[in-house]
């Protein structure tokens, strides 16, 4: 593995090149920014594919497959993001500007950041030659997500199932917190 500095400069870097792709939605457009990540992750050793249900809106499976049957860990992220008015803010908001201390721009926390960290780590894990023992990794970054996922999600779940499917998959927390075994 990276040392952790290294994996801290790569996902920073990562995110900052997220956010300089504008993919407010609508309309979207997360085509090159889709296209970015299949070809980090296909460098890496993923088999990468890119599924649309329009032009221009794909959807990007990634897999890190063992060789045998086993579970499947998902991360599942996406790349579109609401609207930002450049007049309300501060900073470009499509900059990735590095000011604080902090990465600004829009998508940064909703949700280029985990998806920047998701990638991050699989690309490094991949690249020391990591692979599962059984089962497999899939990265799944979506479209759509911001106005429903009839494009996205959705539209993965009822006409690719068995590409996405996963039996255990790691998603943004949507600021809901939860109770497990007593805590929260």
């Amino acid at each position: 593995m990276p040392e952790p500095e290294d994996l801290e400069r790569r996902t920073t870097e990562l995110l900052q090149r997220l956010i300089r792709f504008n993919t407010v939605n609508p309309p979207g457009d997360e085509q090159a920014c889709q296209d970015h990540l299949a070809e980090l992750l296909g460098a890496a050793g993923f088999t990468t594919e890119l599924l649309s249900a329009v032009e221009g809106r794909p959807n990007l499976v990634a897999r890190l497959p063992s060789g045998s049957d086993g579970p499947v860990l998902c991360l599942l992220g996406h790349v579109d993001t609401v609207l930002a008015d450049p007049a309300d803010w501060s900073v470009d908001p499509w900059s990735g500007d590095i000011k604080d201390g902090c990465v600004w721009g829009r998508g940064a926390l909703d949700m280029k950041s985990q998806v920047a960290a998701e990638v991050a780590a699989a690309v490094a894990l991949a690249e020391e030659g990591w692979r599962p023992e059984s089962g497999e990794l899939k990265v799944v970054i979506t479209a759509d997500e911001e106005t429903g996922a009839a494009y996205g999600a959705q539209w993965l779940c009822e006409e690719h199932p068995d590409k996405v499917r996963a039996d255990l998959v790691v998603n943004e927390g949507a600021g809901e917190s939860f109770e497990y075994n007593g805590k929260r």
